[in-house]
This record gives structure tokens, C-alpha cells and sequence, in this order.
């Protein structure tokens, strides 16, 4: 069986939902909030008590389609709609049959991201090793959570094993007695014939090990030890001493190969959590090697399940709207923001970290983060920062405005936060650019917010002797000045450089109207197109306009620095002279921000309150 079709109402905080058309891989995707592990709640609650759920004022009505010949039969019809008293009735007649515990069929699992192992208690003597494989279990198992069931994992493997041995062991004793009493030899392949009749059990649980924590392998479980063990060069371990995400696979993938399921629907709350993404995406790729038949549905925040989704059924649950519409929003790989949003290196698969982001412009973006995220301390904890990579990724601000920063895409807000370098050039131009949702800096970069003379003097109060030019305000200042005198070139050289490139423009030579045209009518067309490029850029690129602005820019740049004013602080790039500066003080760079920033905690005016207000405006939007 398999879900096409899921409608729920009124489930806090879901008030209407409606997707259908779902295929085998369903990605339930939304920030924080908006009620996605309800959702799989209320699904999970439908199918162990349909008879609640029947009727046209069921919350929760699901539309259920047949996947082999015996569902079929037994209905009677094709699909079954949950809402129907009598397709109820059929739906939990097939869900109660009786179920062995290694042939999972026409049901349901259940994983939820609560899938902490407790300590597993002894499996108690027996004489009676029955084989676990066909034993009869409850119909409702996989309902429960991996926490109930994983006990019952370990349990069958040894039991499982005891029970082979007791096999083999009876079957080797009366194939003696047969020969004794025929008088006949003992046939060659005994060997071969008795591991066609015993085969190994655990092979299919080193094979999946092997491939989702390879060159680790599995050793063969004792029952008398009644503890899994793996070996890696040599030497061996028990499970317990995998890391957590390790031994989380480990217990997922076993319990999903005890149960073999075939024709399932299987539910996972947040497969990724607490898993690095290769270890995620090993998982997943594992899953979908066991049984046949079986229907995926993710609930998850990962944006690259999400975009490995895309071919599949993604479904974005949107926040609750006034208009009290469908919260159900389908995501498809050619969709416009999801095409937007490649500009800034990013999938669609963002929209589920939270409803507002902030995109972070930065070559070095993940650095950037941590540190708005140490100035911010917590400010404003409704945002949430996305690196958005380089600033050669941001092709065109006003593409970025129009197609994201501009829309709100399912409920989820974007702000983007730019050095002032990533913007035009010269303040108005700057200023133009800006909008309430993307922000320049009014600093070169982050890093030019860490020049604050008197700061600095407070990191190195408890680290200098008195006395020394690191404890003094204005020997820190003049040494800064200093720095930034030997970089006026290269300041201006940067400014300048944007300043032009951005008079040129895109150089392009693609003609227009160039379909079915002959080799040298498109020979003719390209070159006319070439020549009117070459005579745009000469004439933005007149060496009396480049002499005329580099002689601007550098006299700004000096006369700040002459006149001993703040404005230089501005504009000469505050990574070099951040790192210049630790440098002569024999000081790590990024310890030196981490102190600066702690420093400037208790200073008023606060050195970074022009970063902080920017946060603080996108989050009253």
C-alpha cells in the first residue's frame, strides 16, 4: 500500500492541508513550528484507529492505493479513502493481520528523531530456541517508535543465531542416523546442503554495515555475550564505541532489515538529525535497497534531502494563512525560486531552516557566520543566517531583489547582509541599492568593525605589562594608522577596480535573431556585435575619467588619514589591517575577534551597533 493523497484540517498548528499525487519518496519540508511532526502524528493515529477518521468531518482523510495483488483482492477495489466507514473497515482488517517478524507486509513503520538506545536488557535463557523469523508479532509494532522496537532487534539476532546452530546441529545428527542406518557415506556436499538450508542470517547485517560504515566490518554475534561487536584493522570493538550518528544508522538499518517490509509505508521524523549529510545520505540510499514496494515519507529540515528530493514529491508546509487556504505547497526542481536561489549558490532546500533568513555575503561565508552569530549573541533568535558564498555569486542585486529578497516564498522571509564592498561603488550608489531587506555594511568589511583603538587596548589589558604600546589607546591607533597608510594603493586600486567594472558591464557577443542564419551571416552578426562592444568599453574605459577617479579615491583615503578623522576606518580594507595589526602583536587573528568581540560587550557606544541595528531592522519587518 502506499499514501496518494493526504488531507488534514483543523490539527494544530495545521489548520488546512492537501497534497496529493504523491509518489514512492514524499519530503515533508517547513521551518520550525508548522507543524510537520504533528502531521505525522495525526497520519500515524489514522491509520491505527481509522474508524475515528471515517466520516465527512474526519481531521485526517487519506487516500490509499494498492501496491500488490493480495490488497486488491481483499478490498475488492483499487484504493481505499480512510474517510469511507467501509473502506475503514478494510484498511484496518488488512493493517491487524497477523505479521512475522522478519516479513513485514502491507503496513506501517514508523522511525521518529527520538531514536536514543536505552540499555538493553538480557535475553533470558530458554531451552527452546523456536526460529525469530517466523515468529507472530503485534500488528501494531511498527507504529512504535525505534526506541520500543531496537531490543526486540538485538534479541532476534542472537536468537537468531541460536537458533541456526540448534538447526544445523539437529539436522547433522539425523542426517548420521540416516547413515548409520542405510550404511551409507556421508554425502560430499553436506556443507554446501546444509548452508542451503541454514543460511547465514547476519550475512544481510555485514553487508549493510560494511556499506554504511565501511572499512568497518561486523563480527559475527555471540547469544552467550549477548553484545554486537564490529573489527577494524584487526581489532574489535563493541558497537557501543561508534559514535552516536554510527551506531543511530545502525540501529535504523537493522531494525529495518529484521523487518523486511514489503508494500509499506514507512514515516521518518527528521532522518537527518544529529547525522553528518554523507552519513544521512548513506542511510537513505541503504533504506531503499530493503524489500519492495515500500513509500518513503520524510519529514526533515536538511536542504540537501530536500533538493535530492526534487524529482520525487516535495511538499513545503507553510505557516497557518489568514485566508485559512492550503498550507500544502509542491516544490519542483524548475520552479522560480528554486532557479533564483541558484544564483546564490543555494537550493531551495533553505526554506525549511526557519522563516527568517538572513543570507550572508562573504568569500569566506561560514567564518562571516560565526561571527554576526557572536555579535548578535542571540539577539534575535527568529533569524537564522545562511552563508550565501562569495560575492562573485550575487550576479545581480537587482535579480536578488526582485526573484527573493522581494517575496515571500511560502511563508519564509529572505534578508540578505552585504559588505560594503559587494555593493556599488560611492556611498549614494550604495545607498540607492539598499532596500529594507538588503543591507550594506558602511564598512569595507565585517573585519573594519574590529579597529576600535580603545577595544583593542581592553583585549590586551590582562595580556601586556604596563607600560606596553598594546595597553595604550592611542599607540594602537597610530599603529593602525600606519597599516592602513601602506595599503592607500591597494584601497584605492579595489575601489577604482569595481568603480569600472561595473561602467563596463557583462561583455556579450551574443547576437540577436541569429536562427537559421548561414555560417557567414552569423559570422557577420557576431563580429558587428563585437565591435559595438569594443566601443562600449573604450568609451567607459577613457584613461582621463581612470586617472581622474583612482586620484579621487586616494586623496579621500590620505586626507582621512591626515586629519586623523574615522572615515579611513571605512574604507581601506579591515581584513588586512585586522590581520596586519594581530600580526605585530604576535596575536592570532581570529582570537583576537573572539576577545574583541567579548570586550566590546561593555563599551557604549557598542563598536558593532551599526551590524547590530541592521539585524534589529530586518527582524521588525
Amino acid at each position: 500500500m502506499r499514501l496518494l493523497e493526504i488531507r488534514a484540517r483543523d490539527t494544530p498548528p495545521i489548520r488546512n492541508f492537501s497534497a496529493d499525487q504523491l509518489s514512492d519518496i514524499v519530503v515533508l519540508a517547513g521551518p520550525n513550528g508548522v507543524g510537520k511532526t504533528r502531521l505525522v502524528e495525526a497520519i500515524l493515529q489514522c491509520f491505527q484507529n481509522p474508524h475515528s477518521y471515517s466520516g465527512a468531518e474526519a481531521r485526517v482523510a487519506l487516500l490509499i492505493d494498492a501496491t500488490c495483488p493480495t490488497e486488491t483482492s481483499e478490498w475488492g477495489k483499487a484504493q481505499l479513502r480512510t474517510e469511507d466507514a467501509a473502506d475503514a473497515q478494510l484498511l484496518i482488517a488488512t493493517l491487524k493481520k497477523a505479521k512475522r517478524r522478519n516479513n513485514w507486509e502491507s503496513s506501517v513503520l514508523n522511525f521518529e528523531s527520538d531514536r536514543t538506545i536505552q540499555r538493553i536488557e538480557p535475553l533470558n535463557f530458554t531451552w527452546d530456541f523456536q526460529d525469530p523469523w517466523i515468529e507472530n508479532i503485534g500488528w501494531n509494532l511498527g507504529f512504535g517508535g525505534l526506541r520500543d522496537r531496537f531490543q526486540d532487534t538485538l534479541h532476534s539476532l542472537f536468537r537468531k543465531v541460536r537458533s541456526r546452530r540448534e538447526g544445523i546441529a539437529q539436522r547433522v545428527e539425523d542426517l548420521l542416523r540416516e547413515s548409520k542406518a542405510t550404511k551409507s557415506s556421508t554425502p560430499s556436499s553436506l556443507f554446501d546442503q546444509l548452508e542451503q538450508e541454514y543460511p547465514d542470517p547476519i550475512e544481510v547485517f555485514k553487508q549493510a554495515f560494511s556499506q554504511l560504515l565501511s572499512p568497518k566490518t561486523l563480527v559475527d554475534p555471540d547469544p552467550k555475550s549477548q553484545q554486537l561487536r564490529y573489527s577494524i584493522n584487526g581489532e574489535a570493538f563493541p558497537i557501543s564505541s561508534l559514535s552516536s550518528g554510527e551506531r543511530e544508522v545502525v540501529n535504523i538499518v537493522f531494525d529495518f532489515l529484521l523487518r523486511s517490509p514489503s508494500d509499506c509505508i514507512v514515516l521518518f521524523d527528521e532522518p537527518e538529525l544529529h547525522l553528518h549529510p554523507e552519513l544521512s545520505y548513506k542511510l537513505l540510499q541503504t533504506l531503499a535497497t530493503v524489500g519492495k514496494n515500500n513509500q518513503f515519507i520524510f519529514c526533515t529540515h536538511s536542504p540537501d534531502i530536500i533538493t535530492a528530493s526534487l524529482d520525487n514529491t516535495v511538499v513545503f508546509v507553510s505557516p497557518p494563512k489568514p485566508d485559512g487556504s492550503n498550507q500544502a505547497i509542491r516544490v519542483k526542481e524548475d520552479d522560480d525560486t528554486n532557479q533564483a536561489l541558484k544564483l546564490l549558490g543555494q537550493s531551495i532546500g533553505i526554506v525549511a531552516l526557519g522563516k527568517k533568513l538572513v543570507l550572508i555575503e562573504g568569500a569566506q561565508s561560514s567564518l562571516d557566520k560565526q561571527t554576526y552569530g557572536a555579535i548578535l549573541k542571540g539577539r534575535f533568535p527568529d533569524l537564522v543566517l545562511v552563508p550565501a558564498g562569495g560575492r562573485s555569486v550575487v550576479t545581480s542585486f537587482a535579480v536578488l531583489q526582485r526573484d527573493i529578497l522581494e517575496r515571500t516564498v511560502w511563508g519564509v522571509e529572505f534578508f540578505m547582509v552585504c559588505d560594503r564592498d559587494a555593493g556599488p561603488t560611492g556611498r549614494e550608489a550604495s545607498d540607492a541599492a539598499q532596500s529594507a531587506r538588503l543591507k550594506f555594511l558602511s564598512r569595507y568589511h565585517l573585519e573594519n568593525y574590529f579597529l576600535d583603538e580603545h577595544v583593542l587596548a581592553s583585549v590586551f589589558e590582562d595580556m601586556e605589562p604596563e607600560g606596553s604600546p598594546l595597553r595604550s589607546p592611542v599607540e594602537i591607533r597610530a599603529t593602525l594608522r600606519t597599516i592602513a597608510g601602506t595599503l592607500v594603493s591597494y584601497a584605492s586600486a579595489l575601489t577604482t577596480s569595481a568603480y569600472f567594472r561595473e561602467q563596463v558591464g557583462n561583455l556579450s557577443i551574443m547576437p540577436k535573431d541569429c536562427v537559421g542564419k548561414t555560417t557567414n551571416q552569423l559570422v557577420a552578426m557576431l563580429t558587428e556585435k563585437a565591435q559595438s562592444e569594443r566601443e562600449r568599453m573604450e568609451a567607459a574605459l577613457l584613461t582621463e575619467e581612470i586617472e581622474k577617479y583612482t586620484r579621487h579615491v586616494a586623496t579621500a583615503i590620505e586626507q582621512s588619514l591626515h586629519q586623523d578623522n574615522d572615515d579611513w576606518k571605512a574604507m581601506v580594507p579591515g581584513k588586512q589591517v585586522l590581520s596586519l595589526f594581530a600580526r605585530k602583536a604576535n596575536l592570532d587573528a581570529g582570537r583576537l575577534k573572539t576577545m574583541y568581540i567579548k570586550r566590546s560587550e561593555s563599551r557604549t557606544p557598542n563598536p558593532f551597533q551599526d551590524v547590530i541595528d541592521i539585524f534589529a531592522k530586518f527582524n521588525n519587518l
